[in-house]
């Protein structure tokens, strides 16, 4: 027997425990989408009206070729802080062609700024890919929100 037979044991095992976790493959190298929303933007429709859409990222390393889904909710918020209710809620998909490759950005348009409220703090949420139709690396950074105070225009 060894005169460190603890330090030794503590030792290998924390090699071992490094070379485990670092060696691992990660999950995104399995090959699949990985569906983000990048942002809520508007952009002008005419001179009067904007449109709003969800900016949805493929951040995968394969393409999809599936219908992305993205469910909308706006809800009215007490105070700047507070949800009293939701005002709107829309579930839009889109099929982009030859599909959403590694990289890939596509709008999703939601509403035109005449569906939406007028006044009043609101927070957009939108969830890409809700039901797990389209099997991704990860689901949990499908959720995106925003706020808009409507008291001084959208924006």
């Amino acid at each position: 027997m060894g005169k460190y037979p603890l330090k030794r044991s503590l030792i290998v095992g924390i090699v071992f425990l490094f070379l485990s976790t670092t060696c691992l493959p990660v999950l995104a190298s399995e090959g699949k989408p990985d569906l983000i929303i990048e942002d809520i933007v508007t952009k002008p429709y005419n001179p009067f009206v904007d449109k709003y859409s969800c900016k949805v990222k493929n951040v995968g390393n394969e393409t999809t070729n599936d219908w992305i889904m993205v469910e909308i909710t706006v809800k009215r918020l007490f105070l700047g802080i507070f949800p009293l209710r939701t005002v709107r809620f829309y579930r839009v998909g889109t099929l982009p062609g030859n599909g959403l490759p590694p990289g890939g950005v596509i709008d999703i348009l939601f509403a035109y700024e005449s569906n939406l409220p007028v006044y009043g703090i609101y927070r957009y949420s939108c969830v890409v890919n809700p039901d797990h139709s389209i099997e991704e690396s990860d689901y949990d950074n499908n959720l995106f929100s925003k706020t808009y105070n409507a008291f001084f225009g959208y924006g």
